[in-house]
């Protein structure tokens, strides 16, 4: 029988089981291990100079870090003439279905009705891969009758298909050149 090469017998002959030079390689290398004993240099904070809202740089405190200053300054207080009266209730863009996406909506309501947790599941009819709150949204806009046309998606700069844009602006802005 000839010993596997990795084995190596000893002087009786017997097959010793670890590898050819294996023990001294790890020796050397705590022989040779170095201790790092530096100190972390401890670094300028945030500085005042890169915060480029003036009030808040005024309050800035530089021996706090960011998060320290953040939870120790009250916003309403310092931005009280920049925050809106109230919150609007609706949205200043309502959601809107683009003419590819109305095909899958009619199945969708043909197929499952109100059952939004259906639409999402169903993997052949939800090529886009909407979740329920998406599936949701878009039917009662396309029930609303909040339909967007393909020219209109494409002059607003949202198209699908934006490397290729057919005309309006967005072909003047087409950065890939196509």
């Amino acid at each position: 029988l000839v010993p596997a090469p990795s084995f190596r017998p000893d002087a009786r002959g017997v097959g010793c089981s670890r590898q050819v030079g294996a023990m001294a390689k790890t020796k050397s290398k705590l022989r040779n291990k170095k201790v790092v004993s530096r100190k972390s240099k401890l670094r300028n904070r945030n500085p005042a100079k890169k915060i480029m809202d003036e009030d808040f740089r005024k309050v800035f405190d530089k021996n706090k870090t960011m998060r320290e200053n953040m939870k120790a300054t009250n916003l309403k207080e310092l931005y009280y003439d920049r925050l809106p009266e109230r919150i609007p209730s609706q949205p200043k863009h309502p959601m809107k279905v683009g003419e590819e996406e109305i095909p899958i909506v009619k199945q969708f309501i043909a197929k499952h009705g109100d059952n939004y947790e259906a639409m999402h599941w169903d993997i052949k009819t939800n090529v886009f891969q909407w979740t329920t709150a998406q599936c949701k949204k878009r039917v009662l806009a396309w029930q609303k009758g909040m339909v967007r046309s393909e020219a209109a998606e494409i002059l607003s700069g949202h198209g699908i298909d934006m490397m290729k844009p057919i005309f309006g602006a967005a072909k003047k802005r087409n950065v890939f050149g196509h």
